[in-house]
């Protein structure tokens, strides 16, 4: 029974992180086409490898808006683009809040949020195969 009730929170687990990631992908969707465009400068890169398959991208970016200069992190999974210090990008910030910022690739301040999903998926991944791995070997027999 407990082996079903892990394969069931495993599910859950997996569903919460597909859920998370779209409204992610949703917030910074809408940052990038609402908010107040400006112009930031890379100061600078830094790639993080997880695993085989899994790296993250962060990226310190500096711009000003209303007259304010803000310095911050960007971060996400894409590795498509190669960034260089001194690249000078369009930056969509939140009119409501400064620190909150992306970029048209999908880059985001929501550092280790950005990472959550996956996390989220993959501990639920593990759960799943670990207590189907276990149902399938059937009950321990004593000795």
């Amino acid at each position: 029974m407990r082996l079903v009730l892990a394969v069931v929170v495993g599910t859950l687990m997996i569903g919460g992180g597909l859920l998370l990631d779209a409204r992610l992908t949703e917030a910074i969707d809408k940052r990038v086409r609402v908010g107040a465009e400006t112009t930031g400068r890379v100061v600078h890169v830094e790639r993080l490898q997880i695993s085989g398959s899994f790296a993250a991208t962060r990226v310190t970016v500096e711009y000003v808006i209303d007259g304010v200069r803000h310095r911050e992190r960007f971060s996400s999974e894409l590795n498509k683009r190669r960034f260089e210090v001194g690249e000078v990008l369009s930056v969509r910030v939140d009119p409501a809040d400064p620190t909150r910022a992306a970029i048209p690739d999908g880059y985001a301040t929501e550092d280790l949020l950005l990472q959550a999903p996956t996390v989220l998926e993959g501990f639920g991944l593990v759960v799943i195969m670990i207590s189907l791995a276990l149902i399938r070997s059937g009950p321990a027999r004593a000795v």
